[in-house]
């Protein structure tokens, strides 16, 4: 039985990528989400990746930068560091569909099919893609040009939206056309010569002297002079013997010249200078492949670890956050009134309500607040977090039992002297024992438009849905103008993110046509409106694109 090659652990490692973002998607709809996001933007278990070029991008445009990017942009530029451009031979899909395609027109037409005759400084022409677009977007733009030419996040996002939206994405269109052009030039035109994701990775790689690199041994090599193996196995078309010597920028590290001439001298080698030292003192035989493998997970595992401590750390209210005004009338217990919305109201300690019963999608939302007004018989609801301005003063009187008299305030939000008010009856006054804050949701049938950094609006169209009878939203009307990003991929099915205008304010109201399509087959029409913005341009945030 042969042994395993470079090549068939690289290539069960490119496989295993590709099926995996065709998967986590479908995962994705099925509520799971320790996995989730794309080529721009990754979250493993709490560990974060992001597209460097990305961060780079919208970090010099905004100057702003988060604890996740600056985390999700090392993470790979430290595999440059220190294994070379593995990113680009050893997990984008892309390159595995490119090597296919180049694999496939040697059988169909042969070695002996000349190849078009392009320049051999590909790294000079994608230099100068690189600069013209990131100028481009400084200049023009609020959205990563450069992202846009970034193929594996193409392959990932077309799966995202036809698992994810049942929408399928012409992008993949785009995807085969470049691989047919490659077919017909017998060279790849992409990888070498255009995509601007490989720049970054393969500045950082020179930093480091002893990375892992193609190693020549001049003297091993018997190739005759016009018949290198490793040339021919190279898809790249580079000049394998030659890496070291001219510092090649383009060497992707995928060792496929090496595999070739290990049947004819072992001329080539594919080594990292300090593993070797190290490997020569410890663990003679070769590089020990499997205990590298095992630390890299440990140290995945550890920052993941410590990541999540740290959100789990800050997101812990603090004591000031969590002070409620004690009111023993009212703390943990169940109200319900004549004509209320819900059939009855859980009033928690924390100042959270409860609404149970009633007609979707009242029903299951704990988004409501509560505090005690003036006395303890006047307690102010808050039923929007959207609109915390506008609230409810609910009179309980000074005798709280079934059958009393209560009163409804809805003070004018503009004349705030003025207050419409309702005489009810209280028809349930119970302490609390099982609350549904478990089942409950927070989030609102509501539009909430926010301003973030550098003049960006973000719609989020917020519909709860407890017990998860919602299988899609749509959104139409004229005021959205761009496609559904999928920003918070874990709730994208019900909290879709619409980015409404860059680089300037948006005309008010805004007015959001959607239409909810459940499970069960039927279909429901809301219009959800918004006159006012939230502005969080100085919080941290999670930027659309990400």
């Amino acid at each position: 039985m042969k042994r395993p090659t470079i090549h068939t652990w690289r290539r069960l490692a490119q496989l295993t990528v590709a099926v995996a973002f065709i998967v986590i998607p479908i995962v994705n709809r099925f509520r799971y989400s320790h996995v989730y996001g794309n080529f721009l933007a990754f979250h493993a278990f709490g560990i974060p990746f992001a597209d460097p070029l990305a961060i780079l991008q919208l970090s010099v445009k905004n100057l702003y930068l988060t604890l996740d990017n600056i985390i999700g942009a090392l993470l790979p530029l430290t595999l440059a560091f220190l294994f070379g451009t593995v990113f680009c031979s050893w997990i984008c899909p892309f390159g595995l569909l490119s090597e296919l395609g180049q694999g496939l027109r040697r059988k169909a037409w042969g070695r002996k099919k000349k190849a078009w005759n392009l320049s051999g400084r590909g790294f000079r022409i994608k230099m100068t893609i690189f600069v013209l677009g990131f100028a481009a977007f400084f200049i023009f733009s609020t959205t990563p040009i450069l992202n846009q030419l970034s193929m594996p996040a193409w392959y990932a996002r077309f799966f995202q939206y036809y698992f994810g939206q049942d929408f399928i994405s012409l992008c993949f269109l785009f995807i085969l056309a470049l691989l047919g052009l490659e077919f017909i030039a017998g060279r790849r035109i992409w990888c070498r010569y255009v995509c601007p994701q490989s720049i970054l990775i393969s500045l950082v790689k020179q930093l480091n002297r002893n990375r892992m690199q193609v190693a020549f041994a001049a003297e091993k090599c018997i190739c005759k002079p016009g018949y290198e193996r490793c040339e021919a196995a190279c898809t790249l078309r580079l000049q394998p013997k030659t890496l070291y010597e001219l510092a090649e920028l383009e060497c992707s590290n995928c060792g496929d010249c090496v595999v070739a001439c290990s049947k004819m001298g072992q001329a080539l080698t594919l080594t990292t200078p300090w593993l070797a030292r190290w490997q020569k003192k410890v663990t003679p035989g070769g590089l020990p492949w499997k205990k590298i493998v095992l630390a890299l997970v440990v140290v995945m595992l550890v920052v993941g670890g410590g990541i999540s401590l740290y959100r789990f750390a800050g997101s812990l209210p603090a004591e000031k956050k969590i002070a409620h005004a004690a009111n023993p009338l009212i703390d943990n217990h169940i109200l319900a009134w004549q004509g209320a919305e819900a059939d009855f109201f859980e009033f928690l300690s924390d100042g959270t309500v409860v609404c149970v019963g009633g007609d979707w999608p009242v029903n299951g939302f704990k988004g409501a607040r509560w505090e005690t007004g003036p006395n303890q018989e006047t307690i102010i609801l808050h039923l929007h977090p959207s609109r915390p301005d506008e609230v409810v003063r609910l009179h309980l009187g000074r005798k709280i039992r079934p059958g009393a008299a209560i009163t409804l305030e809805r003070p004018d939000q503009q004349q705030a002297e003025q207050a419409s008010s309702i005489q009810t009856t209280l028809q349930r006054y119970e302490p609390l024992v099982n609350a549904h804050v478990e089942k409950a949701t927070t989030m609102d049938a509501t539009a909430v438009l926010t301003r973030y950094a550098d003049e960006i609006y973000i719609l989020d169209l917020r519909v709860q849905d407890p017990e998860e009878k919602i299988r899609k939203i749509l959104t139409e009307g004229d005021a959205i103008t761009n496609e559904v990003m999928l920003t918070s991929v874990k709730y994208w099915l019900s909290t879709p993110q619409i980015i409404v205008s860059e680089g300037k304010a948006p005309t008010l109201p805004i007015t959001t046509k959607m239409r909810l399509l459940f499970h069960d087959g039927h279909e429901e029409r809301a219009i959800f409106s918004t006159d006012r913005v939230r502005d969080r341009s100085d919080e941290e945030f999670e930027d659309p694109w990400f």
